[in-house]
Parts: C-alpha cells; structure tokens; sequence
C-alpha cells in the first residue's frame, strides 16, 4: 500500500538535485538534442514551472511512501490547470525507485494520482510520455489513458 504526502522542503531539495537532469537525459534520449542544449532547456522548463518551489501556486508535489516500511519510495509531481472550465492535473514527474518497479506499485500510484485528482475537484488527468519509455506507456495504457496526440521523427543517416 502507497501513500502521498506533500513533499517537505528538504525532499524538495534532494528532489531538483537529480530531476533537472533525468528530465535533460530524457529529452536528450528523445529528441537527439546535445546534453547543453536540453540541460538548458530543462532548467528553464523547471524555472518557468516552479518559480517559487514547493509555495509556486497550483503545482503540488509529494513523495510516494510505502505504509508498511514507511520508507519513501518515489515522487509525484502534478498540477492543476484549468482548461476552458473544466479543471484537470497535468503530472509532470511520476517515479518509483527502480527497486519498487515492476511490482505492480505503479498502477497504485496511478489510482493515487486519480484519487488526488478528483479531491481536487478535476474532471481528467493529462500527462507527457517520452516514446522510449515503454514501461511507462503500457502502465499508463493499463491505467486507461489514451493517447490524444503524438510528436514523432524520423533520423535520417
């Protein structure tokens, strides 16, 4: 069983050490782009979105802890945002630690996002998957997303 709590400042802190850079490898990973260039353009992505940290308006982070163990084991990242008038979350960072996954702790920190997002009063919940991510595609297909648009390219050699 999983549980979220709002993230304290110094998870916080431990949290933009490395996320700055997962996000940077990723975006590199998927876009060909060199490590300077999406490491600039992540921290200006995390600067623009969290101007303020833990206190920026309407963006809300938790760390995922495991109630048996008490033992922290991934993040959570979301946001509520209104579009038109129907309000929804956008999760901008979902981790398990590598030695949670593959245990099925994903689709219940899946279930938790939902549950957050409805007691926010949030009719649906939007997301962004790199497509090397295949682990991540196929939880989030078995959680019931759909997908609504897709970027692609081609490398040409």
């Amino acid at each position: 069983m999983l549980e979220l709590k709002k993230m304290t400042p110094a998870e916080f802190s431990e949290y933009m050490k490395y996320s700055v850079y997962n996000y940077a490898a990723e975006k590199q990973k998927a876009e060909g782009l060199t490590e300077e260039n999406t490491l600039k353009i992540a921290q200006e992505s995390y600067a623009r979105l969290l101007p303020n940290g833990l206190e920026t308006p309407n963006q809300l982070l938790y760390s995922v802890f495991d109630k048996s163990s008490g033992a922290a084991i991934g993040i959570l990242w979301m946001a509520k945002k209104i579009n038109g008038q129907k309000p929804y979350t956008f999760v901008y960072d979902v981790e398990l630690t590598p030695e949670n996954r593959g245990k099925g702790l994903g689709k219940e920190l899946m279930q938790l996002v939902e549950n957050e997002t409805r007691n926010l009063g949030c009719v649906s919940i939007g997301l962004n998957v790199f497509g090397h991510n295949a682990a991540a595609v196929a939880l989030y297909e078995k959680s019931g997303f759909e997908t609504t648009s897709r970027m692609m390219k081609k490398d040409l050699k």
